[in-house]
């Protein structure tokens, strides 16, 4: 069964508790983490690293409201719902594409339909194409691929598994495609999935890819392309340290 990244962004423990137990009653294995400030969530919050997040209208400091702004300002498709004691500020939840206005206490179902929401969008996710050529067009599946090379006119597509697909293309016009994603285009010729990357050579310059090939790093950009490499890493770890509490 899929496991879900969950957020709780509360600062009242009897209610963290009392969520807890709602997700936990739902049967999904769920990986939960706790931020009682808005602050300390929005510094721990990445794209795509949670898959559902329950914040807390009143919080000390950044209050509810302002964190989903700025969440929004990077991701604008993670289920959240609203939980408070208050109805004033429905219209907030509205504008900010909040999935759900929960009235303290939650109930079960609110709890069940919020998990439902995100499991189907995170299936979803990870099920993402995108098409790319005109004459003999091809669905490419986003999670499977490693890097991306530009020969010429043509753009290679590296796939997990040892796929290579050849079409004509500009990387310029590739690289919005996948901004969403974890891509970082580290040379005009070169742009990598992060989550492909097993190694760097500052000595040639190079990312190493898992499953073979090296993506050219270009020498201004070096320290950004590691920095940003280190910061994938860095979540990563966060989330396989989330799941394993």
């Amino acid at each position: 069964m899929e496991q879900l990244n969950i957020a709780i962004c509360e600062d009242e423990h009897a209610d963290v508790r009392y969520l807890c137990g709602l997700i936990t009653a739902n049967g999904i294995p769920a990986a939960i983490s706790i931020y009682e400030k808005g602050e300390d969530f929005l510094a721990a919050c990445r794209l795509n690293r949670f898959d559902l997040v329950f914040m807390d209208i009143y919080l000390d400091g950044l209050d509810g409201v302002e964190a989903v702004r700025q969440i929004r300002e990077m991701d604008k498709s993670v289920p959240i719902a609203f939980i408070t004691s208050s109805k004033d500020f429905a219209l907030d939840g509205y504008r900010l594409n909040v999935a759900k206005y929960i009235e303290k206490p939650a109930s079960q179902t609110d709890a069940d339909e919020m998990i439902s929401l995100a499991l189907s969008k995170k299936t979803a996710r990870e099920k993402e194409v995108f098409v790319w050529g005109r004459r003999e067009p091809i669905e490419i599946p986003v999670s499977q691929l490693r890097y991306v090379e530009q020969q010429g006119h043509s753009l290679l597509f590296y796939l997990s598994g040892g796929n290579v697909w050849k079409r004509k293309g500009k990387m310029d016009d590739l690289e919005p495609l996948l901004a969403t994603y974890p891509f970082f285009r580290c040379h005009k010729s070169y742009l990598v999935n992060l989550a492909f990357i097993q190694g760097i050579d500052r000595e040639h310059m190079v990312f190493q890819m898992r499953e073979g090939g090296n993506a050219y790093i270009r020498r201004e950009t070096f320290y950004r392309a590691r920095g940003a490499w280190e910061n994938w890493l860095f979540s990563a770890a966060r989330r396989k340290g989330d799941a394993n509490e």
